[in-house]
């Protein structure tokens, strides 16, 4: 079995569907994609663990050009792209007896039948550039802060994604582990939370692949030292936009993720502890 191609197919899906759930308008294919994207998640996740437990190296590369097939005009086409997305891990999976694998084919097999019953013919607007929230009049320095942090964030937390799962795999302490999977989980739902805001004001940016040294032969303890430091200074990020945005339903947002950026210094601070003493 190729672990490496197996384990980047699953993890280009990730992105595709996360993606797509808030490129979409109808909100029961928002939340469709939603569950797909967070299978694709788990199984990129168990393949890494498959892989590790073999003695078998990868990294989190993914290929551009695939990510870049969902900047795309309109959602039939957007559907395109994804019903094709499954059929090439389908026939990944061809002529595999395995665990895993049984599994993922059986997901994928049955997302395949249901999202060919979606019907969706509207246009994509999440990379028009328009800058505009619907129903909220921001002016144009709140709407630059915005567009600024929306575009930082979303690649820093898919960065999170990444290196948190990474971590999770390749470490046997459980309250580490523990850690890893709820900080890459927090930082699925902050994306998703700030892609949607960015699709709406048409300034969703897709991610680029992670340096190697990012995640891989990284020195954890420091790592997790530095990140500790990274999740304050995100909590004075969204306090510091919070007073800038000059509305209380997007104050309210960043107020939440604030605090929850506090917890998630907490977190690391359990792994840290826990790491220290092995």
């Amino acid at each position: 079995m190729d672990f490496e191609k197996l384990i980047r197919f699953e993890h280009e899906s990730f992105i595709k569907f996360i993606y797509a759930s808030v490129m979409v308008k109808d909100e029961a294919a928002k939340h469709f994609l939603n569950d797909v994207a967070l299978f694709k998640y788990r199984h990129m996740l168990w393949s890494m663990q498959d892989a590790v437990n073999k003695n078998i190296k990868f990294n989190m590369d993914f290929n551009e050009r695939e990510i870049e097939k969902i900047k795309v005009k309109t959602e039939e086409d957007l559907l395109e792209v994804l019903i094709d997305d499954l059929d090439q891990n389908i026939a990944l999976y061809e002529g595999i007896d395995d665990p895993t694998i049984n599994r993922l084919r059986s997901d994928d097999q049955y997302f395949l039948e249901e999202i060919k019953k979606l019907e969706l013919e509207g246009e994509i607007t999440a990379f028009n550039e328009h800058k505009e929230l619907p129903g909220i009049d921001l002016d144009e320095n709140a709407k630059s802060a915005l567009t600024f942090f929306l575009m930082e964030e979303t690649f820093k937390e898919y960065e999170l994604i990444v290196i948190y799962s990474y971590l999770k795999v390749h470490t046997n302490i459980t309250v580490a582990q523990s850690a890893f999977i709820d900080l890459a989980y927090d930082s699925i739902y902050h994306l998703k939370r700030f892609a949607t805001l960015a699709s709406k004001m048409g300034v969703l940016t897709l991610p680029k692949p992670i340096p190697h040294e990012r995640y891989k032969n990284i020195g954890i303890v420091e790592f997790l030292k530095e990140n500790i430091e990274e999740e304050m200074n995100a909590e004075k990020q969204c306090l510091i936009l919070a007073e800038k945005i000059g509305n209380e339903d997007l104050k309210n947002f960043l107020l939440f993720i604030s605090r929850q950026e506090v917890y998630h210094g907490e977190l690391l601070k359990r792994a840290l502890e826990a790491i220290n003493k092995s």
